[in-house]
């Protein structure tokens, strides 16, 4: 049974496979559309019950594209789910309307799914096993799937497509972790959450081409030392297609090394401070 036609949109290849496989295994038929543009044709065609899209695609004569799909009387009610990134510090949405819903990256397929049932009101046939591995991938830490009415301590734990490898910050540091995805040139996002914020790094063949955090919000190199510091939470590494810019050109051997060095200099300030305050 199909519960609906949802058409997700947005420029990484690495959300639409995700999004796209969560969505499916829950019974829903899924398009897909890559920019502006494309999600107007599929949309103006296919007449899909619910739009899943990225705000971050660039306009179309001034207007989003969403914006002038609701000018045809067969989409003007069509719902939508807006993709927020994490830099952006509002959630207000040019053309968005009241019944829209709002989801940040990085965001848990059950809130995506808590959104699309907000929206259409139809509950999914099924649900995911807990975690998802291919023939090659190595589960550390694999969460055990909740039992209905708890809630788990992790703010991200639970369903996750194409989850690789998990586990514990304090069990297995990031910088092993790190080592062991360049060794394997690995590309994916590894996800980083603790209580006080969320780390996410892009990999491309074993290599850190962006980093971003939450709290403190840094990007770049900085959020790669600021990460590695994080002595506490949970990883999950993404595996998928990257797309973008190489925002980051050093190499994640250079990164770990500078990362320890930066790391070893703080504690030493830290110790002379405390040895100064005894005095």
């Amino acid at each position: 049974m199909t519960l609906g036609r949802i058409l997700v949109v947005d420029d990484d290849p690495w959300i639409q496979r995700s999004v796209a496989s969560a969505l499916g295994q829950r019974g829903y038929q899924v398009s897909l559309a890559g920019d502006a543009q494309g999600a107007f044709a599929v949309a103006s065609k296919v007449r899909p019950d619910l739009i899943f899209t990225s705000v971050s695609l660039p306009a179309m004569d001034g207007w989003s594209w969403w914006e002038r799909l609701r000018t045809l009387p067969a989409c003007a009610d069509t719902p939508i789910v807006f993709l927020l990134s994490v830099l952006d510090s509002s959630n207000e949405v040019r053309g968005a309307g009241p019944k829209d819903q709002r989801l940040r990256k990085p965001f848990r397929v059950e809130d995506l799914e808590r959104a699309i049932v907000t929206s259409l009101g139809v509950e999914p046939v099924q649900t995911l096993v807990a975690y998802s591995t291919s023939p090659t991938s190595t589960t550390l830490s694999p969460s055990p799937a909740e039992t209905p009415g708890t809630a788990s301590a992790n703010p991200s734990s639970g369903h996750r497509p194409l989850s690789a490898v998990r586990g514990q910050v304090d069990q297995i540091g990031l910088s092993s972790i790190l080592v062991v995805l360049e060794m394997e040139r690995k590309t994916g996002i590894l996800l980083v959450e603790r209580a006080q914020g969320t780390a996410r790094l892009f990999l491309r063949k074993g290599r850190i081409i962006r980093a971003d955090t939450e709290e403190p919000r840094l990007s770049g190199p900085a959020a790669v030392f600021e990460a590695l510091t994080w002595t506490s939470g949970s990883f999950d590494f993404l595996t998928g297609d990257i797309g973008g810019v190489d925002e980051i050109q050093a190499s994640t051997t250079f990164l770990l090394i500078e990362g320890a060095r930066r790391f070893d200099e703080a504690n030493e300030l830290r110790q002379a401070k405390r040895e100064e305050n005894k005095l």
